[in-house]
């Protein structure tokens, strides 16, 4: 397993726990993928951080659950 340059996805990355792994693991070297309900606080975390992207999403929703899967595959995997 490799140590740092790894792409992560993870949901609830806009606070808390899910903000401060996206930290370190961007500062280690990763590339990371947040994903979230609130699009604002998904950009407040990746501000400054050229490895942080976002995503919204709302696991609640299957629909948008089924999007988001469709659009983090890669276009040879669809």
């Amino acid at each position: 397993m490799k140590i740092s340059g790894n792409t992560i996805l993870m949901t609830g990355g806009g606070s808390g726990i899910g903000e401060a792994l996206a930290h370190r693991f961007h500062d280690r070297g990763d590339t990371v993928i947040i994903a979230g309900r609130r699009k604002e606080a998904l950009q407040r975390v990746a501000d400054g951080r050229d490895r942080i992207h976002t995503m919204t999403l709302d696991v609640k929703d299957a629909a948008a659950v089924d999007d988001f899967a469709k659009q983090s595959l890669p276009t040879s995997r669809r």
